[in-house]
């Protein structure tokens, strides 16, 4: 009988969290290095490696664009299902050889230029990136360490792979024979390491419930997001802020082709500039500001001094005032977020904190979705135009909002 020491349970436990961190990594990195710069693949200045365009360019780019977020939406709330029936590690591993097979799709479909082929593994590789919630769900269920402490490290895991993605990503497009293929054959190599480490170290402490999950569970799911938009007021407003992130994520790739006329490596180093910015926001934000304020207070100012930023970045004719105003957006988005997070979890039952985390992860994808729509439809200017009007939307509501909630409180009690 083998006998386990504190020291071989402890070593097992942190090879565990970094065999997940990985692939938190694995999935962030695959959307900077490959999902990011898709406007590149659909250049109007570089040329396409797809043949087989069936709408015009902007359709395409919104199609392309809207694949990934839709998958995200609903392999999300499944995945997570199916973790809790059936045990973490089956689902990372089973996510891990899918995630594996969509970049490859995705590799081979700009090789042989094909765009309902790309369209597809674009949405596989958004449906995979939903074991993120489970790999969440499997760091907190590990012993080692302050939990809060090992999910706040997921905000630099993620921003190191934004910050390096793009920028890697768009070096390796410049490669003259096949550099199109090669950030979905690098996102494809990262999986393939992890899932090598999830076999190896993954250690599974939870035990399935074994539950039933079903068709009209999932659809509970998913319509529980717009309840909870319709309920609470503060829910809506946070929904525009987070529809204008996206619609500014989103854009900015091809905003500098058809402004700037960029190459795809400048384009990478301008969205990991943008990554670098919204990791350093957040930092100073733990350090300092949500320290000193309580996140309701800076809601309003951060909001309407974003909206001032992406103004400028609609107006900016040269690189020098691009890099100064994309700053003001990112800093300042990287503390709405939390702080939003921090209000709605005030006003929110103990018993409810699942749903209402679960739910704004699941906002992200619906945000991603709607914001590849809206660029689908209008021009990336007009679209950064109208994330420019949804943040100072968002800070105008906000003085209403809490004005009427405050004479509504002392009534209710």
């Amino acid at each position: 009988m083998e006998v386990f020491t504190n020291d071989d349970m402890l070593k097992e436990q942190k090879h565990s969290l970094i065999t997940l961190y990985l692939a938190y990594f694995a999935d962030y990195f695959c959307w900077g290095v490959a999902v990011a710069l898709i406007a590149c693949y659909i250049s109007p200045t570089e040329g396409s490696p797809f043949i087989d365009l069936f709408f015009s360019r902007q359709a395409s780019l919104g199609i392309a664009l809207a694949a990934f977020p839709v998958g995200e939406v609903i392999g999300s709330p499944l995945l997570g299902d199916l973790s809790d029936w059936i045990g973490r590690k089956k689902i990372l591993i089973g996510g891990l050889w899918g995630s594996i097979f969509s970049m490859l799709l995705c590799a081979f479909a700009l090789h042989v230029g094909s765009f309902a082929l790309f369209v597809l593994g674009q949405f596989l590789v958004g449906f995979l990136s939903g074991k993120q919630a489970m790999a969440q769900a499997a760091i907190v269920d590990i012993e080692a360490g302050n939990k809060g402490q090992k999910l706040a490290f997921l905000s630099v895991v993620g921003g190191i792979s934004w910050i390096a993605g793009p920028a890697i990503g768009g070096l390796l497009m410049q490669v003259p024979i096949g550099g199109v293929i090669l950030p979905s054959l690098l996102a494809t190599l990262v999986f393939a390491v992890s899932l090598v480490l999830t076999y190896v170290w993954f250690t599974d402490t939870y035990q399935p419930q074994h539950r039933d999950t079903s068709i009209s569970k999932f659809w509970s799911n998913i319509g529980s997001m717009f309840v909870l938009t319709w309920k609470e007021s503060l829910f809506f407003i946070f929904f525009l802020n987070l529809l204008g992130w996206y619609l500014l994520v989103v854009s900015l790739s091809d905003f500098l082709i058809v402004r700037f006329n960029l190459t795809t490596a400048q384009i990478g180093f301008f969205n990991s500039y943008v990554s670098l910015c919204f990791t350093a926001g957040g930092i100073i934000g733990t350090l300092w500001i949500l320290h000193r304020w309580r996140a309701k207070h800076i809601l309003f100012w951060s909001a309407l001094i974003g909206s001032v930023g992406i103004f400028l970045i609609f107006g900016a004719q040269t690189l020098a005032e691009l890099w100064t105003y994309l700053a003001i957006p990112a800093v300042t988005e990287s503390w709405i977020y939390p702080a939003y997070q921090t209000v709605l979890s005030d006003r929110t039952s103990e018993q409810n904190q699942g749903k209402l985390f679960g739910l704004i992860g699941a906002s992200n994808g619906a945000c991603q979705f709607v914001a590849s729509i809206v660029l689908g439809g209008f021009s990336s200017q007009s679209a950064i135009l109208i994330a420019a009007i949804l943040f100072l939307s968002s800070a105008a509501l906000l003085p209403v909002l809490t004005r009427r909630r405050s004479q509504t409180t002392p009534q209710s009690q």
